[in-house]
C-alpha cells in the first residue's frame, strides 16, 4: 500500500511539473540573414532613424541605417509603421526563481540563514516558467535573476529569456553579489523598545559584521591568489573571490541617505565595485554619487512618495533627476511577473521630464553597462548581438505597445503565452 502511495505521489509531481512548463518552443539558431526594413530604429545611442533597415546574421548585427545594404538570400521583414528596439533588461527580479508567489513549493529565491554568498541564481533557474513568455511579450528579453533574504542573499545571474536549459539562458552566471545593507535610522515609534543609544550600538554592530565578513573574504582571496596551501577551504569565501578578483559588483540594497553614504564609504574602504539597489534618497546625495561613479537600480517608478513631505511625483521624477546629474541607472520592478510592466515605468518617467533617449537607455544600455555586457547587448550597433524586438507602437506606452517580432541572439521567439491563450479562449466563449 505504501509503495502505491509513493508511486501515486511521484505521478502527481510529474503531472504538476508538466502543467507548469511553458508550451513555447525555444527559438532555433539563425540560418540566414534577416533584414528589418522600412522601420523606425531606436538604437539607444542616438536619435531614432526613420525609414531605416537593420540587418543581422548569425545572431550579430551587420548593418544599421537608412542606406544599409540587404545581402543576397536575406529574409526581409517589412516593418513599415513599426519601431525596432534593443531588448529591454530587467536588472533585479525573481523571474525564473518563483512561479506562484502564494505557493511555497514554487519559490526558490531564498536560502536558510543570513550568509549565503555561495547560492547562485542560475543553478535554480527554471527555463520552463510560464511567466517568461508573458514578460518577453512586452520586449523584456534579458533579466538579472536575483536571490533574496538575509544579509548576503547570494549571487545574481544575468539570463536570456529563451533557451532549452539554464546553461542556454545564462549570459553571465555570476553578475553580482547581493548584499542587504543594515538599517541605519534611529526610530522612536511606539513599538520600539530600545533606547536611542541601544539602537546606535546595534547599527554599529551590524555594519561591523559586514566589514568583518568582507575583510575575511578579501584575506581569503589574497591567500588563494598567492598560492598559500591551506586546508581551511570555505565555500562562502570561495564564492566571494569574484568580487575581489573579477570585479563582479556588489549589488547593495539600500534606501536612505545614511545607508547610501555608508555604502559609498564601504566601497571605498574595501575597494570593491558597488551598484546601489533601491536608493530612493539618491537625490539627496547626488554629488557623492557623481564622485563615486556608481550606478543605481532604481525602485519602481509607479510608487507612492516615501515621506509625507515628499511631492506626489517624487518617484516619477527620480529618473529624470538622476539622468540630469549624469548618474547611470536602470529601471526595475518588483517580483517576477511584474517585469512585463517594466517598459511602462520608463514611459511614466518620460512623461515627468525625462528625454525619450534617456528613458530608453534606462531600459537597455545603462543596465548593460552596469552588468558589464554593453559590448554585446544594450544598443543596436554593428557588431552587437541581435537581441531586439519590433513593436507596432511605442514600446514605453502600455496602450500602443504591441510586440510582433522578437529575437535573442538572432533566434526568433515564439510570442504566444498563457495570457494570450486564455484571452483567446474566453473571447471565444463570449461569442457563443
Amino acid at each position: 500500500m505504501q509503495r502505491i502511495l509513493i508511486l501515486a505521489t511521484l505521478a502527481a509531481l510529474v503531472a504538476g511539473s508538466a502543467l507548469s512548463a511553458g508550451d513555447e518552443i525555444p527559438g532555433a539558431p539563425q540560418r540566414q540573414p534577416i533584414a528589418l526594413i522600412n522601420a523606425t530604429i531606436h538604437t539607444a545611442v542616438g536619435a531614432p532613424i526613420s525609414n531605416a533597415t537593420l540587418v543581422f546574421d548569425k545572431g550579430v548585427i551587420t548593418a544599421v541605417g537608412a542606406s544599409a545594404q540587404i545581402p543576397d538570400g536575406a529574409r526581409t521583414v517589412d516593418c513599415k509603421g513599426a519601431r525596432v528596439y534593443p531588448g529591454f533588461i530587467a536588472p533585479s527580479t525573481t523571474l525564473g526563481l518563483t512561479e506562484i508567489d502564494a505557493v511555497r513549493s514554487t519559490r526558490d529565491f531564498g536560502e536558510v540563514g543570513s550568509l549565503n554568498p555561495n547560492a547562485r541564481a542560475e543553478t535554480a533557474y527554471n527555463p520552463d516558467s510560464e511567466i517568461i513568455p508573458t514578460v518577453r511579450s512586452n520586449g523584456v528579453l534579458l533579466v538579472n535573476s536575483t536571490p533574496q533574504g538575509g544579509l548576503v542573499s547570494g549571487q545574481s545571474s544575468l539570463m536570456r529569456l529563451d533557451g532549452w536549459t539554464r546553461e542556454d539562458l545564462a549570459v553571465k552566471r555570476v553578475s553580482g553579489l547581493i548584499l542587504s545593507w543594515p538599517a541605519m535610522e534611529i526610530t522612536t515609534a511606539w513599538w520600539q523598545r530600545k533606547s536611542a543609544d541601544e539602537q546606535r550600538k546595534d547599527i554599529e554592530q551590524n555594519v561591523r559584521q559586514v566589514y568583518d565578513l568582507f575583510t575575511a573574504a578579501r584575506g581569503y582571496s589574497e591567500k588563494a591568489r598567492a598560492g598559500v596551501d591551506t586546508s581551511l577551504r570555505d565555500i562562502r569565501f570561495e564564492a566571494m573571490r569574484c568580487v575581489f578578483e573579477d570585479s563582479v559588483p556588489v549589488i547593495v540594497e539600500c534606501a536612505t541617505r545614511r545607508q547610501i553614504e555608508s555604502v559609498l564609504d564601504f566601497a571605498q574602504t574595501m575597494n570593491v565595485r558597488v551598484i546601489l539597489s533601491g536608493a530612493v534618497d539618491a537625490p539627496l546625495v547626488l554629488e557623492q554619487l557623481q564622485r563615486a561613479g556608481v550606478g543605481i537600480i532604481i525602485p519602481r517608478v509607479h510608487a507612492l512618495p516615501r515621506r509625507e513631505e515628499d511631492g506626489y511625483d517624487a518617484a516619477f521624477t527620480l529618473p529624470a533627476t538622476l539622468a540630469k546629474a549624469g548618474i547611470p541607472f536602470a529601471f526595475s520592478d518588483d517580483g517576477a511577473w511584474q517585469q512585463r510592466n517594466l517598459p511602462f515605468h520608463a514611459g511614466t518617467a518620460r512623461a515627468f521630464g525625462m528625454s525619450e533617449l534617456d528613458a530608453l537607455r534606462g531600459l537597455t544600455l545603462w543596465p548593460a553597462q552596469l552588468f558589464g555586457v554593453a559590448a554585446t547587448y544594450g544598443s543596436l550597433e554593428v557588431g552587437k548581438s541581435a537581441t531586439l524586438f519590433v513593436s507596432t507602437g511605442d514600446a514605453m506606452d502600455s496602450k500602443s505597445n504591441n510586440v510582433i517580432h522578437a529575437f535573442i541572439d538572432g533566434r526568433e521567439l515564439e510570442l504566444n503565452n498563457r495570457h494570450k491563450r486564455l484571452a483567446k479562449k474566453y473571447r471565444e466563449r463570449s461569442k457563443r
